[in-house]
């Protein structure tokens, strides 16, 4: 294959960052390896410029000293050993092969797979998940956003449909468990959040029982009290409804089973719902008037409301406050939109067909399993439990849910194969470690494609050169297959026809050729994108392969969207890969109109299915709920973990040295209840839940309610190779948190209201 693009050192190279959803254009100099200076990219035509102070530390992603450089196998004694990477393959393959052949493909379990801003390598885990039949894939989506999913299928038609939100174009917007203030994911967070405080023809609602730094531009906070945000939104519907301000052309027009979802709207106890989510019914009918009454409104919501009391319930009720009052399907509302890459599947029903687990019976959700029944589905005599897992990308050992239920659960799995850039808490527990290459020293793109109208793809180039002996995640798929007999080594033929077909793709021979390949050896379908990055890749210029299976994708994105992808200057889908592959920086991939955004919507009428049956049994269940089903004396504070701030980022930050500000990830507690219980700033003190317990460093804050408490996600790793030190950089939230703890339809974790209590430790933080 081609050598990586030579690049002189001190010259501005076109990247992007790879810290949160959005993946802003960034420039780096590059100096002797490092990253010497950031700044945003004023050519991406999505972010313009845009730079936070978290992508201007990438540096300390980087270089750092615990990248990976060359594969590893466990030894007798626990420790690891260096070996080359055939050896690598070679014994890797055949365990896999072993336990597949002994206990079926459903043995085998995958985490991960294209982690943050990786998404690349994540397109060639399909076809190495297919070829070893297994079903079961778990991932962070699947621990955030399932319910979400779950719900937009029962909606939208399809659990691929996602929603977006026109926030710079709307009247009144309302952010519900969000901080894009600190966790960004809206384009340019900060600059639009100061225009809207700006205007005083629009209107900014942050629901949220934490003032957060977005609360304070906001011009109305509702400090909704943890766990009650079902009730908040049931509220604000109830009013909608009430007053009669639900848009009834719009839900004619555009929706169906409105009628029973408005009579249950009708008899929600508004005044007792308020009192309940602890927000003044006046200050709801202010806000509920004032978003129907609205030019154009719209909502955003994030991990606040899906990881709290009642996440899949609270999710639908959010999507029906755009869909009641019409404002859905326009500039400023809430829209549809489309992805180069979808980034998740669609899964059926048991009763038709979709995948369950052997041992839990867990359903699977937009073709994935939530990392919450995982331990269960291992550390278990079931004749069909889990024994093998590949993580890619990922650490759950830090980031799943109950720590502790996963320790145990790994110590009975028969093989763990880790590959990743960093020697993370999960590695250390591998049986073997394939190293990848930085997101900076390969080929890579993200797959999190969310604009509309216009809608933009970025492949980002290698902007150093890779160190130590790594691979591509896709060279490391590629080579399995092959030890496994899954894959051809080489397809000689159709890789001189991809070389031909560059030079002139007008005459379509790769497009015939690939089709014709598939067609005779059908066995070759379920690693199609495989095939692609062994042929197409070979020919791809400056070292290119990993973004063969862009070009597949280039060719269904255009037929299904032909008419907006010309209308963003793409002829047809090999125009639009060549446009994509030949960019420094994001390009438009289409440009829909508004009315073409209902062409999105899945249902065989077109329609909006609003009346979703188990989401009215449990809004209609709600005014029976007691007062607080999770109340127990014996925790008296409810901790929301996770939170954003401004040096948290994922956990691709393992050296600590990147936060100028809050190293510890201090407990965030209300001045009141710190006096109470004799605890001052930087003292420490153990905070225990049911699960288990971590010390934390204490940091009174007014902007959290009475009663709660607050941690960062991003900390806890371990930079001294012993995986149970907690206070190595700040708390392991998920010692704190369990796997029973959880939404019971999408097993979300509920991260936002776990119970805990609070002991004085008498040493101070030096």
């Amino acid at each position: 294959m081609a050598e990586p693009i030579s690049h002189p050192d001190a010259e501005w190279r076109a990247t992007a960052c790879n810290l949160c959803s959005l993946n802003c254009g960034i420039e780096i100099q590059v100096e002797d390896g490092r990253f010497k200076r950031i700044r945003g990219d004023r050519e991406h035509p999505s972010s313009m410029g845009y730079l936070c102070q978290k992508a201007s530390r990438l540096d300390y992603y980087q270089n750092h000293a615990g990248r990976l450089t060359h594969p590893l196998r466990r030894t007798p004694d626990g420790g690891f050993e260096r070996i080359d990477w055939d050896t690598a393959i070679r014994e890797v393959a055949a365990k896999l092969a072993n336990i597949r052949a002994d206990h079926g493909g459903h043995a085998i379990a995958y985490y991960g797979g294209g982690g943050q801003g990786n998404h690349l390598g994540g397109a060639y885990a399909v076809p190495f998940r297919a070829a070893l039949g297994t079903p079961y894939i778990y991932n962070s989506l699947a621990q955030e956003k399932t319910g979400d999913f779950w719900v937009n299928g029962r909606l939208f038609g399809r659990q691929t449909c996602h929603v977006t939100e026109g926030i710079e174009q709307s009247d009144y917007v309302i952010i519900i468990g969000a901080n894009p203030w600190q966790s960004h994911g809206i384009p340019r967070a900060r600059q639009v959040i100061r225009e809207i405080g700006k205007d005083p023809n629009r209107t900014l609602v942050v629901i949220d029982p934490r003032r957060t730094k977005t609360a304070e531009f906001a011009d109305v906070h509702l400090a909704v009290k943890p766990g009650t945000d079902a009730f908040l939104l049931a509220a604000l519907l109830g009013i909608i409804v009430q007053d009669g301000l639900e848009d009834r052309d719009f839900l004619d027009r555009r929706t169906r089973g409105s009628a029973e979802l408005l009579e249950i709207l009708r008899g929600v106890p508004v005044e007792d719902y308020a009192e309940r989510s602890g927000v003044e019914a006046e200050e709801l009918r202010r806000v509920a008037r004032g978003f129907a009454g609205a030019r154009t409104a719209c909502t955003r919501h994030d991990l606040g409301l899906e990881h709290s009391l009642h996440s899949t319930l609270n999710t639908y009720l959010e999507k029906l406050l755009s869909l009641v009052t019409g404002n859905f399907g326009h500039e400023g509302g809430n829209n549809l939109h489309t992805q180069l890459v979808p980034l998740i599947g669609h899964s059926r029903e048991p009763g038709a067909g979709g995948a369950t687990t052997r041992v839990t019976g867990m359903s699977e959700i937009s073709k994935f399993f939530p990392p919450n029944i995982l331990p269960a589905e291992i550390d278990t005599d079931h004749p069909e439990r889990v024994r093998a897992l590949i993580v890619d990308s990922s650490n759950p050992m830090q980031t799943a849910a109950d720590t502790n239920a996963y320790q145990r659960a790994f110590e009975k799995l028969e093989l763990v194969v880790a590959i990743d850039v960093a020697d993370t808490e999960t590695v250390r527990l591998a049986d073997y470690v394939l190293p990848a290459p930085s997101q900076y020293e390969k080929w890579e793109a993200t797959f999190f494609t969310l604009d509309f109208p216009t809608n933009y793809f970025h492949l980002r180039r290698p902007i150093v050169e890779p160190g130590g002996d790594t691979l591509p995640e896709p060279e490391i798929y590629r080579r399995l297959l092959v030890a496994m007999g899954e894959l051809p080594t080489r397809f000689p033929v159709l890789e001189a026809i991809a070389r031909l077909d560059r030079r002139m793709p007008a005459l379509g021979l790769f497009p015939k050729a690939f089709v014709a390949t598939l067609a005779l050896r059908p066995a070759l379908k379920k690693v199609a994108s495989l095939v692609l990055y062994s042929s197409l890749g070979r020919a791809l210029p400056d070292g290119a392969a990993s973004a063969a299976v862009l070009w597949g994708s280039c060719q269904f994105y255009a037929r299904r969207h032909a008419e907006p992808v010309r209308r963003a200057g793409h002829r047809n889908g090999e125009a639009l890969f060549r446009a994509i592959l030949d960019s420094d920086t994001a390009v438009p991939i289409s440009t829909h109109t508004y009315e073409e955004g209902w062409q999105l919507v899945r249902h065989a009428d077109g329609r909006i299915a609003l009346a979703i049956p188990e989401m009215l049994d449990e809004l209609r269940a709600l005014e029976g709920e007691v007062a607080d089903p999770h109340v127990d004396t014996r925790y008296p504070f409810i901790l929301a973990s996770g939170e954003r701030r401004s040096y948290n980022a994922n956990q691709i930050y393992r050296d600590p040295d990147w936060r100028r500000q809050d190293r510890e990830g201090a407990l965030r507690i209300h001045p009141q209840d710190a006096e109470r219980l004799g605890l001052a700033t930087g003292q420490l003190a153990v905070c225990e839940s049911r699960a288990g317990s971590v010390e934390v460093v204490i940091q009174p804050d007014d902007t959290v309610r009475p009663g709660c408490l607050s941690l960062p996600h991003g900390y806890g790793q371990s930079d001294s190779g012993d995986a149970s030190d907690d206070r190595a950089t700040g708390p392991r939230i998920n010692f704190l948190t369990s796997s029973d703890h959880c939404d019971p339809l999408a097993k979300t974790p509920y991260h936002k209201h776990v119970p805990v209590r609070l002991t004085p430790v008498t040493t101070e933080v030096q």
